[in-house]
């Protein structure tokens, strides 16, 4: 593995942390407790959208 390499992963795994903490802290805000609790939360959200929501989430991902 080159130096090159690791560099790169180590940015991915601190991309990772991010969005893991990220999402701690809304679950802590929320008081939701499991990834379970948080799909549950979310799949109606998704449901009821008027797909701006869903398209805007696609758009921030792509």
């Amino acid at each position: 593995m080159e130096r090159e390499d690791i560099i790169r992963i180590v940015e991915g795994l601190k991309l990772i942390e991010e969005g893991v903490e990220k999402i701690q802290s809304v679950m802590r805000k929320k008081k939701i407790r499991s990834i379970k609790e948080m799909a549950a939360e979310l799949i109606p959200v998704f449901k009821e959208d008027d797909d701006s929501l869903t398209e805007s989430v696609i758009r921030h991902l792509g």
